[in-house]
């Protein structure tokens, strides 16, 4: 499978808890865990300090069949945590070019707003955030490792 849906939740500084706790009582399994002071090593840009070195930029948990994604930062660094904001889709796809017409097919409808522009960073060939006019945040990644 070269496409998968995610959905991401956002903690506000309370991953590590939320990992512990799905692990515990859902059986989750941990495939991912990058923290701050991972993500400083690969982008010297990135601001770290003795109070986020140990935070979680980004996880993936499997409970069954579904990936749940978590961090501590929400998608649009504009808007105060809420409890309701603080979840997004993730859309990941080993193939560029879906990733891409994605992107451009939401884009063409002028209620979308860019949060992040498809733009290729550390992670990704193309990552970028968009909202729906439902207010839904859609993250679109492309990720050769679901070849």
């Amino acid at each position: 499978m070269t496409l998968e849906i995610a959905v991401f939740l956002s903690m506000n500084g309370r991953a590590w808890e939320a990992l512990t706790f799905y692990k515990k009582h859902l059986g989750a399994e941990e495939l991912l865990v990058v923290t701050y002071e991972d993500m400083a090593k690969r982008d010297e840009t990135f601001q770290l300090t003795e109070e986020n070195k140990q935070l979680i930029s980004h996880s993936v948990l499997r409970i069954g069949q579904t990936k749940i994604m978590i961090a501590e930062d929400a998608m649009d660094s504009s808007q105060l945590y809420t409890v309701g904001n603080n979840f997004s889709l993730c859309i990941q796809s080993a193939d560029l070019t879906e990733i891409q017409t994605f992107y451009s097919n939401l884009t063409s409808d002028d209620r979308v707003k860019i949060i992040v522009p498809l733009n290729q960073n550390i992670f990704s060939g193309a990552y970028g955030i968009l909202e729906d006019p439902f207010g839904i945040q859609i993250q679109l990644m492309h990720d050769e490792r679901l070849k």
